[in-house]
């Protein structure tokens, strides 16, 4: 029974290691002449995770070690081109990425790893951009780039994060590993409107699923009050015998007072055997006269399960989602970094982000989580209940090169948690991440 939960942990993982947002690379010249710029900089990060009682108290039993404590170390070094071409200017970029992991973490995935350590090329792409070709759209241009480079598509509910960390190659909460490999990307950008076109195909760790996607995205800024998207991939459907996936995306984002913002998108997939709804709604405002001008939010966000009792797979598929802002979209520094993905699940998120000085930001964020299908998580799941987490985060801009994260965070498991694991004592959480640019 444990080695069938273990692997049903595996596969709720695959898609899901967080990302956090480094301070700005340093950047050093080595050659600038004529409009020619050659550049270099890196970033070091470490992060540091200590636990009390993960997995409900429940991780040697569950996973097969103790993950109650953890080290992860990252390094990426890069240059970066850019030269007149033509009427426009070429680009590119090249970057490699080392991840270690001491310990075995909470994703179970560095426990039995004879390694838990990488090198690996990340960046790797070339590409040319020009503007002001276009009449009637206010800084406008034109690019296409082509090899190993990042994308990301409106708050990365479905592209964001091409790379896959953890188990062998460590790193799992740091996710440094972004880049799309084999790539190709053609966009036309202007102050109010944004085209693409892609192609994309991910980069996995040992073990982990290969994919690809195709499609376009498109973006209209309506002045500063509106501005609408819309996306369509055809994604690899990653089931046996099966070939495609169809994935339509429409969101929205809507200011109609000062200080007050609407959004919210909606995702359909389909396919001959799929058909699976993914949405969240969200308002916030800002409390421009209160001290640190807070800004207080509340979101909705909910993932179809499958229901065993259709011939219709309904599961939600995550495609390649990443992290734009905390709780986008690993829902939870403990929930969405560990035991749960974006399918089948439940979301309320209360959250008060507060601006405590020029350098330090503060995030207080409480989240209600439930299954949709439960018995699709584990044989003896039937309660809904997933459980309530609680993080505090602290963001601390210390200098212009030093960038440092501290995250306290507290999940009380519901029954389908406790049906689940096995344990039911709460998830007590600490992580200290640095990082330096130079």
């Amino acid at each position: 029974m444990r080695k069938k939960s273990k692997s049903l942990l595996c596969a709720v993982l695959a898609a899901s290691a967080s990302l956090i947002t480094p301070v700005a690379l340093a950047e050093y010249k080595l050659y600038d002449q004529d409009g020619t710029r050659l550049t270099f900089n890196a970033d070091l990060t470490v992060a540091g995770f200590l636990n009390k009682d993960s997995w409900f108290g429940e991780s040697e039993s569950f996973l097969g070690e103790n993950t109650d404590s953890w080290l992860e170390l990252g390094f990426e070094p890069q240059i970066s081109l850019e030269a007149p071409l033509g009427k426009g200017t070429f680009f590119g970029k090249l970057s490699a990425v080392f991840t270690d992991t001491f310990g075995d973490d909470a994703s179970g995935l560095t426990i039995g790893a004879d390694d838990t350590h990488d090198t690996s090329i990340e960046q790797g792409h070339i590409g040319w951009k020009v503007s002001d070709l276009f009449s009637g759209l206010e800084d406008d241009s034109f690019s296409i780039a082509i090899g190993r480079q990042d994308y990301s598509i409106g708050t990365g509910l479905l592209i964001n994060d091409g790379g896959g960390d953890g188990g062998n190659r460590g790193g799992w909460y740091l996710g440094m590993r972004k880049a799309f490999k084999n790539s190709a990307i053609a966009r036309i950008a202007s102050k109010e409107l944004l085209a693409e076109a892609f192609y994309l195909e991910n980069q996995p760790r040992a073990g982990g699923v290969e994919g690809d996607v195709a499609g376009g995205n498109i973006e209209y800024h309506f002045g500063d009050a509106l501005t609408l998207g819309g996306t369509y991939l055809l994604a690899d459907a990653n089931i046996s015998g099966m070939d495609t996936l169809d994935v339509y995306s429409g969101r929205a984002t809507w200011i109609p007072i000062a200080g007050f913002t609407l959004s919210g998108e909606y995702v359909y997939q389909e396919s001959d055997e799929i058909e699976a709804n993914g949405w969240y709604a969200q308002a916030a405002y800002e409390a421009k006269g209160l001290p640190w001008t807070p800004v207080f939010s509340y979101r909705y966000a909910t993932f179809d399960g499958d229901d065993p009792d259709t011939a219709t797979d309904e599961n939600f598929r995550s495609i390649a989602y990443g992290y734009t802002d905390y709780g986008s979209w690993y829902q939870g520094e403990i929930t969405g970094n560990y035991p749960l993905g974006n399918g089948n699940l439940t979301s309320h998120l209360l959250r008060a982000k507060m601006k405590a000085s020029e350098k330090v930001t503060l995030n207080l964020m409480y989240y209600n989580f439930s299954l949709v299908e439960p018995s699709t998580l584990g044989t003896g799941v039937s309660s809904d209940d997933w459980g309530d987490e609680v993080d505090f985060i602290v963001d601390w801009q210390a200098t212009d090169k030093i960038y440092v994260i501290g995250v306290a965070a507290v999940l009380f498991p519901g029954d389908a948690a406790k049906q689940w694991v096995g344990g039911d004592d709460n998830w007590l959480y600490s992580m200290l991440y640095a990082s330096y640019a130079f």
